[in-house]
């Protein structure tokens, strides 16, 4: 599903490059959970933001569910990006005015998918990470909720 090939990327400086990713190999089969760690400053977000697709990169060659990435304009990207790729962000930001339910639901709305399956795939969620008593709790206070686990 993901093959990403000698990747690296690198900003300009006065004193010459600075590497952002040097030389990554990664291969990523439909189904699998892969966790990137590493200390601060050492590539994890940038990695992240290459493989979602919302940045580029320099030198290298991604695969993605067989069509190669590096190569694509950006309109076929934007596609891909938006009918395949998700991210939560470690400072989650969830819509204040909007239940826990809604937050889980709007993402699904922008993908056109069916009000019947909305739910559906809301309820999943709910059910799957047992928040169903916080489905019409507001963000401040399913933090403080979750603040309490």
């Amino acid at each position: 599903m993901i093959n990403i090939n000698h990747i690296t990327k690198w900003v300009n400086s006065g004193s010459g490059r600075i590497f952002l990713l040097r030389d990554i190999n990664m291969r990523i089969a439909k189904g699998e959970f892969v966790s990137i760690m590493g200390p601060s400053g050492s590539g994890k977000t940038t990695l992240l933001n290459v493989l979602g697709m919302l940045d580029d990169f320099d030198e290298g060659e991604y695969n993605f569910m067989g069509e190669q990435v590096h190569t694509l304009k950006e309109r076929r990207r934007s596609e891909l990006h938006k009918n395949n790729i998700g991210f939560i962000f470690q400072a989650y930001h969830l819509i204040d005015e909007l239940t826990v339910a809604e937050n889980i639901e709007t993402p699904l709305i922008y993908h056109g998918m069916k009000q019947s399956e909305r739910k559906a795939a809301v309820a999943d969620m709910l059910d799957r990470f047992t928040s169903w008593a916080r489905k019409t709790c507001f963000p401040p206070s399913f933090r403080e909720v979750n603040n309490n686990w």
